[in-house]
């Protein structure tokens, strides 16, 4: 009986709570076991009956759960189960539904009129149709703020659907939303109401679209010239255009619904040239999809009279490729018949004109063949002559690049003697003498060895400033952008005139030859300046023109001069400058414009060709602040011992002169000279000196690359940086390197030796 009562209750699971279930089960089960153990025992304290009476108050405890404590404390669960069962197959709808659902609460002012209303409960659905979350509790006119104004009022809308019951259906356009919608509104209780709306903007656009095209369509039939006459698929008319009423003479009110060959009659000639008339209706099978029947032929008017036409008839398909209708095209050729006519008459007088002018042009042709062979011997001369100009000026290009860097190979031999040379010679007896002056004990020979040494240092830097003049150690070292604004600086030095410097490119990549050439033209025009502008300043600017030309522009305020005075005669002399500036750039492919008025300044714009930008290369100039460090008037605390120093110099007169100053002052001991970088990197290593005099430019390896090295694998060693250059050109790339202070040749042996002590206690 158990075992029924169980099967009953495992095939009626559905209508238990689980729990309920699960502790009825239970109960059964246990009472069974409880029931089989009773059946077993053989007296009253035997096991079996112990075990029976166990459980069975497990079982009675099952029960207790499943119909004491479950039924009591949890009754709503037992009794609304079909209830909550409903409830959620009605969550899952409200969730799932693909309309966007709505529940809301009417809002009234003090006189019962609607002035807003609330949002209660939504839909997924909803989200997703108008774009607004997380709406419960919230009014329409915090979400809408512009729905007050909306053309549709839907505040009063829904206010009667909420307050009269009154349900509405429409369709209506959302100006917040930007959205069209479908909408069912009903109330289900007083003051409350539903929306159940669906999104058509698509629906609208398209229906829209469809209407445009429509009236399009209808607008192009009216107005074509063209007849035009569709029929259904019984072979009735369906349209008809003005063009058709007038060229058949049906109005479109009697041909609507008649068959397409009671209004439409054509006579066409067979093969004899005898005219046949046939009904539209026998040319073509209307279960034919592909006919169609482009011909000509001779249209029977209603009241009788021939029109010669064109005509075309096509099928019209529905989507599965059935034929729904024939579309008839014609037009009026008669205007077209006679234009035909004329044109034959005209091609037959033209013939005649053509047969008589034949003879004429074919003797005419024979003139101009004889002329076509002179002038074609003529143009090859020309061509050949051009081709040698173009040789010549090819020739002329390459001489002045020749020349210009034959100049500036001179100009670069010249410095160069005067900077290996000269400055050396003069550097090591500058440090001789201020070794000497120390040594002489006679105030009065002190003083003149001291005016001595003082002359040689001015002839030092007038060598110095020669040679940078004749080869500016920023141009080759450099390139353009960086010739150009030592340019600057110099002539600000020199004459002091101001020149500022822009360039619209990090830096540019030419040909040696050009650079020169350019650069002097600029220091050409930047002198014509100085001496006529009247002006203490001007301005060069560098910048792209196109995709492959430069310009380089310099321009200043001063009074300017008249073109047309020093483009005569007698004023060749002093235009000549300029000239031979244009004449050189015309030679490398470029161009010189000079643009200038009395009163107004001058401007002269440089064109050259290029193609593409280089790497930035860093611009020599001055060092930072942080960089220059202090040389003279330094007070030096050094140890006791002395100070090991190394010299690399490539001229053996200066290392000879640097030695003889240093090995006679105190606290200073010169271990070791090399004259080029690699020998003084190995001496480095070897020899571990405390302070390292270094010279820029030596052979192998220069200083700076030296300097480098060294630094990497000995960064206690202090090395001072040696030139016969300015300052400003080589000192930020040997402190980068590794150097603690740049100092020229051409200072006294005091200097350097102050510079030597600050390197070691700036080190301390």
């Amino acid at each position: 009986m158990m075992a029924s009562a169980l099967s009953a209750l495992y095939f009626n699971r559905d209508r238990f709570d689980k729990t309920l279930f699960n502790w009825l089960q239970a109960s059964i089960l246990i009472t069974i076991v409880s029931e089989l153990l009773f059946t077993t025992y053989i007296g009253v304290y035997s096991t079996a009956n112990m075990l029976g009476h166990y459980f069975k108050i497990v079982s009675f405890y099952c029960l207790y759960k499943a119909l004491i404590e479950t039924g009591l404390s949890q009754p709503y669960s037992l009794l609304y189960k079909g209830l909550a069962d409903s409830k959620e197959s009605y969550q899952a709808l409200f969730s799932n539904m693909i309309d966007g659902f709505a529940r809301h609460r009417m809002i009234l002012d003090k006189n019962g009129h609607p002035v807003d209303f609330e949002f209660l409960e939504t839909n997924q659905a909803f989200e997703k149709l108008t774009g607004l979350k997380e709406v419960a509790g919230k009014k329409v006119t915090q979400l809408l703020p512009d729905i007050e104004s909306d053309p549709m009022a839907w505040i009063d809308v829904y206010g009667k659907v909420a307050l009269k019951g009154e349900p509405a259906r429409f369709e209506s356009y959302v100006t917040s939303l930007k959205k069209w919608y479908s909408v069912n509104a009903y109330s289900v209780k007083h003051g409350e109401f539903v929306t159940i709306f669906e999104d058509i903007t698509e629906r609208k656009e398209s229906v829209n679209a469809l209407f445009s095209q429509t009236k399009l369509l209808n607008t192009t039939l009216a107005h074509i010239g063209d007849g035009v006459i569709s029929t259904d698929e019984t072979g009735c008319v369906a349209f008809i255009n003005p063009a058709a009423e007038k060229l058949t003479g049906w109005p479109r009110a009697q041909a609507l619904g008649k068959k397409l060959e009671q209004i439409f009659k054509v006579c066409r000639k067979n093969e004899e040239d005898e005219p046949t008339c046939k009904e539209a209706g026998t040319d073509f099978s209307y279960k034919d999809q592909s006919m169609v029947l482009p011909d000509e032929g001779m249209l029977i008017h209603r009241d009788g009279t021939g029109i010669p036409i064109e005509e075309d008839i096509s099928p019209v398909t529905n989507k599965d490729g059935e034929v729904i209708g024939r579309v008839l095209i014609f037009r009026d050729i008669t205007m077209w018949k006679k234009f035909q006519k004329q044109l034959q008459e005209a091609n037959e007088f033209l013939e005649e004109k053509v047969a008589e002018r034949t003879l004429t042009l074919h003797q005419t042709v024979e003139h101009l063949q004889k002329e076509i062979e002179q002038r074609i011997k003529a143009d090859i001369r020309n061509k050949e002559a051009d081709q040698e100009l173009q040789f010549r000026a090819t020739q002329l290009r390459a001489l002045a690049g020749k020349l210009t860097m034959a100049e500036q190979a001179e100009r670069r031999r010249v410095a160069k003697v005067l900077h290996d040379g000269i400055q050396q010679y003069m550097a090591a007896a500058k440090l001789h003498l201020s070794g000497l002056g120390r040594k002489i004990e006679d105030p009065q020979l002190r003083g003149m060895a001291q005016k001595i040494e003082e002359t040689i240092g001015t002839c030092i830097q007038m060598a110095r400033s020669l040679s940078a003049d004749l080869s500016p150690p920023a141009l080759y070292r450099g390139g353009l952008i960086s010739g150009l604004r030592w340019l600057s600086s110099r002539m600000q030095e020199r004459h002091g005139f101001r020149v500022t410097f822009k360039s619209e490119i990090d830096n540019v990549s030419l040909p040696e030859d050009i650079v020169l050439l350019v650069f002097e033209s600029i220091r050409e025009l930047l002198f014509n300046s100085v001496k006529h502008s009247g002006t203490s300043e001007a301005q060069i600017r560098l910048k792209r023109s196109g995709e492959r030309q430069l310009c380089l522009c310099v321009q200043d305020e001063g009074k300017g001069f008249d073109l047309s005075e020093i483009s005569g005669f007698n004023n060749m002399q002093q235009g000549f400058g300029l000239f031979s500036i244009q004449e050189r750039i015309y030679l490398i492919g470029g161009e010189f414009e000079i643009q200038s008025k009395p009163g107004h300044g001058s401007r002269f714009n440089i064109f050259i060709p290029y193609e593409k930008e280089a790497e930035p290369v860093p611009a020599d100039d001055e060092p930072a602040d942080s960089l220059n460090l202090c040389v003279a008037n330094c007070e030096s605390k050094h140890s006791k011992k002395d100070i090991r120093v190394l010299l690399a110099d490539d001229h053996a007169i200066f290392r000879k002169g640097v030695f003889q100053s240093l090995k006679e002052t105190a606290g200073i001991k010169v271990v070791g000279q090399a004259h080029d970088g690699l020998e003084i990197v190995e001496l480095a290593k070897e020899l571990n000196p405390d302070v390292i005099l270094m010279d820029i430019n030596m052979p192998c390896i220069d200083g700076i690359e030296a300097t480098h090295r060294i630094y990497q694998s000995h960064p206690d060693i202090k090395i001072l940086a040696l030139s016969m250059y300015e300052k400003k050109d080589y000192a930020r790339d040997m402190i980068s390197a590794g150097a603690v202070d740049f100092i020229s040749k051409g200072c006294s042996s005091a200097e350097m030796v102050a510079a030597i002590k600050n390197a070691v206690t700036v080190s301390q």
